[in-house]
């Protein structure tokens, strides 16, 4: 008998992008559809299931496309965690139930998914590697870095990159990643790709966010894949920005108040 969802559920598999900046114009599927189209999904192939694990029968025929490999025993009366990306949700161990959202230590008050979801987040970003990013660092010694999703038009993000100098001078390094919010073919998607493929990435960049016109250009480059890590990490509107620890601040903060979360964090 085939399983119906429920009309309104939130799967496990959605990344659901809220406005920033703006508002996020994809989702992660359909941006990868667009480059490279694909066939209905096939269940994912999976590694010997861990000891005590749940029947994963009925949660492959739900979601066929889940990378079962994930399957992780919490170690909270039998819950066991599967995620995609950053979305993460917990199988009750017969298999028959998932449960979505966070799971939340009430000794200590911490969501224990979002220090998953951190480490996810730092996994798709050094699978990227700094070497694909637009790094501006301080003169001096670099104390802290941070991650930024960006977009060349989105007005918070032209008002970090104008207090970049504010934030070189605590010694925090800024990684440029490109998300260009209104998604593959805009114009904004093609700046970025001229800011990349420029002589000077740097000062393009800083041109390109005053409005001013730069040369356009193509080259090999890596904003399609950016733009679905943005995805990936949950982006919901832009400057994403990620610490060191893979810990998420929606939108635009000031440097003063990113070192204080830095070193209240001891990063």
């Amino acid at each position: 008998m085939k399983t119906r969802l429920p009309l309104g559920i939130v799967t496990l598999l959605a990344l659901s992008l809220a406005a920033g900046c703006g508002e996020a114009g994809q989702n992660k599927y359909t941006a990868k559809a667009e480059v490279e189209p694909k066939d209905k999904a096939e269940p994912v192939a999976s590694a010997e299931t861990p000891d005590g694990a749940p029947d994963l029968g009925l949660l492959t025929s739900v979601y066929p496309g889940l990378d079962t490999d994930t399957l992780r025993d919490t170690g909270a009366g039998g819950l066991w965690e599967v995620n995609q990306g950053t979305a993460y949700g917990y199988l009750t161990p017969d298999g028959r139930y998932l449960i979505q959202g966070d799971l939340v230590d009430l000794e200590t008050g911490q969501s224990l998914t979002e220090l998953r979801r951190n480490e996810s987040r730092l996994a798709i970003i050094d699978q990227i590697g700094e070497g694909q990013m637009i790094t501006f660092a301080p003169e001096g010694e670099t104390r802290h870095e941070m991650y930024v999703f960006t977009d060349v038009d989105c007005g918070y993000c032209r008002k970090l990159h104008r207090e970049l100098d504010d934030y070189l001078s605590k010694g925090i390094a800024i990684h440029y990643l490109f998300y260009p919010r209104s998604g593959p073919g805009s114009a904004s998607f093609k700046t970025a790709e001229s800011v990349w493929c420029a002589d000077d990435r740097q000062a393009a960049l800083t041109r390109a966010k005053a409005n001013q016109s730069i040369e356009p250009k193509q080259c090999d480059n890596p904003i399609m894949a950016q733009y679905i890590a943005g995805q990936e990490v949950g982006l919901r509107g832009t400057p994403l920005i990620l610490l060191a620890d893979g810990t998420a601040i929606n939108g635009y903060m000031p440097a003063d108040r990113v070192e204080q979360r830095m070193l209240a964090e001891g990063l």
